[in-house]
């Protein structure tokens, strides 16, 4: 029987990708130990060349299988990897903060955007706000606020290498007595979000290259989008009220962590990636916590993979 080694060849190239992601993602070998692994990437080379080498020769599918094999090993490193490769962006302890308040009349939008630095946002009551604010490349942030907006972005950046260099630090503190519409984006950074108490809208969190951890319990929530772009991330749900969730995870790795007694319902489409959901059950096209009908509150989410993962209830928790 003939055999068609262009299948055969990419049948192997997927199964070597593949099975490095797997094994990561059972925990059967740490992703730091895997990053660590890819500082040796030209033995995979080398096999490389000796698979191509041998396909002129009466071992010509074995070689072309290596050949196949090598790279479809870097590729699944490089997927599970690739949260721990984040660039450094020079991020320090500013010298100095300068520190802004004020107070939401209602309804309000908040818009934060880090180009490289550390990110904390905390919540407490009544209606106003505070921004400190801090910066190591001489180029301070802008702040910018009215009655019902408030926007905090980093200066434009002094780049070192194509990359941002130097990092600004906000501390921000964030009413729960006003509804707030959030929108963050962190680049080359860390962010953490512990929002208890918050009364939110429609909330975006784009992350780029960067390492962000979100929690809201105690808070309400409409509707969380969140864009996750060759970084880390996870992020704690609430337990009360209705919303929906659309997660996009490209290169990326994120955990989410739901409460036991919210109904949850997962619309997934995955790409080359590894999705598990740990406590949930398959229905359909869907993945449900068990009861999810008779939850009294429900999240309703959508999770878009790309070469990632998500751990929905991982074992051991979100950090």
């Amino acid at each position: 029987m003939k055999v068609n080694r262009k299948l055969l060849y990419t049948g192997v190239f997927l199964v070597a990708a593949g099975a490095a992601m797997l094994v990561v993602q059972g925990e059967a070998v740490d992703d730091e130990v895997v990053t660590q692994a890819l500082r040796f990437w030209p033995v995979l080379v080398i096999g490389l060349g000796v698979g191509l080498l041998l396909r002129g020769t009466r071992f010509g599918v074995a070689g072309g299988m290596l050949a196949a094999a090598m790279p479809g090993l870097l590729f699944g490193g490089l997927v599970v990897a690739s949260p721990n490769m984040m660039p450094e962006c020079g991020i320090a302890e500013p010298a100095s903060y300068t520190t802004q308040q004020g107070t939401f009349d209602g309804t309000a939008s908040v818009d934060l955007r880090l180009g490289c630095g550390e990110l904390s946002v905390t919540t407490a009551r009544g209606t106003g706000w505070l921004v400190q604010t801090g910066d190591t490349r001489g180029a301070a942030p802008a702040v910018d606020s009215s009655a019902d907006r408030l926007s905090v972005s980093s200066a434009d950046q002094r780049h070192r290498f194509g990359l941002p260099w130097g990092g600004d630090a906000f501390v921000i503190t964030l009413p729960t007595d006003n509804t707030l519409d959030l929108a963050a984006e962190v680049n080359a950074g860390r962010g953490r979000f512990d929002l208890a108490g918050a009364r939110l809208g429609d909330v975006q969190l784009d992350v780029h290259a960067g390492d962000v951890q979100v929690d809201l319990t105690g808070a309400t929530l409409g509707r969380l989008s969140m864009d996750v772009n060759a970084a880390a991330a996870s992020v704690r749900l609430p337990a009360t009220g209705d919303f929906e969730a659309d997660f996009a995870v490209n290169a990326a790795e994120l955990n989410v962590c739901a409460p036991a007694d919210l109904g949850l319902r997962i619309h997934e489409g995955v790409v080359l990636g590894a999705t598990t959901y740990s406590g949930l059950v398959r229905n359909g096209d869907t993945w449900e916590t068990p009861g999810y009908l008779m939850a009294i509150h429900h999240a309703d989410v959508t999770v878009s993979v790309n070469v990632g993962s998500v751990d929905v209830n991982p074992e051991g928790g979100c950090k």
